[in-house]
């Protein structure tokens, strides 16, 4: 069963300004953490990847050996594990098979873009509710569930959202008109969505 941390990082310091919050941390990622010019982002960054770092080492691995895979997805030998970040707040996922999470703050959704990464049935979920709240938390409850699976499979934005399909009710994932072979999560925590899904092809 896949573990999940979600972590505050509004109170770390802004590493482009304290390159000690840098120590320790590989040329690679500190290029990563700092390309980025908003001082939020550039914590949400080095939050991801201390929380990352944190939960490896309790599962006996190195954040040393974390490595770029394809479609930019950090991977380390013999560990299955996925980051996210949004708000003032990262999520790191683990398990023992492949596995994806997102996490998103509740705001105002952009419900124009429904059409293009939502079905019908998905559209008609987010739209029932009268209140707004509960529209808005739909609508991140669905993006963060098609997110963390399409972390879990590794393909990204390489595949269309829309070419998967979430039944909230079940939380199951539906592809090509077939039940996708996962475990699929979703929980509420404070004003954010998270989510996080695992293979579960050999289990």
């Amino acid at each position: 069963m896949a573990e999940y941390y979600p972590k505050n990082v509004s109170a770390l310091p802004d590493p482009a300004f304290d390159r000690a919050a840098l120590r320790g941390i590989p040329d690679w990622r500190i290029e990563y953490i700092l390309k980025y010019r908003n001082a939020g982002d550039r914590k949400l960054s080095l939050g991801a990847w201390l929380l990352l770092a944190e939960t490896l080492k309790k599962r006996g691995f190195s954040a040393d050996n974390v490595k770029v895979g394809e479609n930019g997805k950090l991977f380390c030998e013999g560990a299955h594990f996925n980051i996210s970040h949004s708000g003032e707040m990262v999520l790191c996922a683990m398990a023992d098979v492949p596995v994806g999470c997102d996490i998103e703050r509740v705001s105002d959704a952009h419900f124009e873009i429904m059409k293009r990464v939502f079905s019908q049935c998905e559209r008609e979920y987010v739209l029932e509710p009268q209140d707004a709240a509960d529209r808005n938390r739909r609508f991140f409850r669905l993006w963060t569930m098609k997110e963390s699976y399409l972390k879990m499979t590794g393909e990204g934005l390489s595949l269309s959202p829309r070419s998967i399909e979430i039944i909230p009710e079940t939380n199951t994932v539906m592809r090509g008109g077939t039940e996708a072979r996962c475990r699929l999560i979703n929980k509420e925590y404070k004003d954010y969505e998270i989510s996080i899904c695992e293979d579960t092809l050999n289990g």
